[in-house]
Parts: C-alpha cells; structure tokens; sequence
C-alpha cells in the first residue's frame, strides 16, 4: 500500500508516493511561472495546475501508481479561485503575493 502527495505551490507542483511505513518510493516535480499580467498582481491559470499535475503524475513510474490507495494535498498559502456554476474557473487564480 502506498499514499501519493500532492503539494500545488506558489511556483512548482509536486508530488511523491510514499509507502506505508512513511518511506518515498518515488518524486516528481513541475515548474512553471508566477503570472503578473499588471504591476502588483499575481497569479497562475488553473489549467496550469492541471497540465503541471498530469505532467509530473506521469513521471512516477506506472507500478507504483498502481499501488496508491490514498491521495493527500497541500497547496500554497492564501489563494482564491473564483468559479462559475458549473465549477469551471472563470480567471486565474489570484494568489498570495498579489
């Protein structure tokens, strides 16, 4: 049994599966840019997330994916991610150092 962490941050997503006994088994990561469209803001488009997260998914080798019975996930400090109705973003994110 094994558990795979995800940790969305301010700059880099990453994950990691970990085994029962608290052992890494396995570490990715994927980097990508703060957005400053406008002096003072910050941000980062939630499909950024998503290719960053399916990215370095991938990078863990398929036998121990396989083996994962549980996710954790930690993100980065203050941020909002503002939604329509249908639960799709409607702007990127506005993050913690805007």
């Amino acid at each position: 049994m094994s558990f795979l962490g995800i940790d969305l941050g301010t700059g880099s997503l990453k994950v990691a599966i970990i085994d029962q006994h608290g052992h890494e088994q396995a570490v990715a990561s994927v980097a990508y840019a703060l957005e400053t469209p406008h002096a003072g803001w910050a941000e980062t488009s939630v499909d950024t997330w998503w290719r960053a997260l399916t990215e370095a998914a991938a990078r863990l080798p398929e036998a121990l994916r396989r083996e994962v019975k549980a996710i954790g996930f930690s993100g980065q400090m203050h941020g909002v991610v503002l939604i329509d109705e249908a639960g799709r973003a409607v702007r990127p994110a506005m993050l913690w150092p805007d």
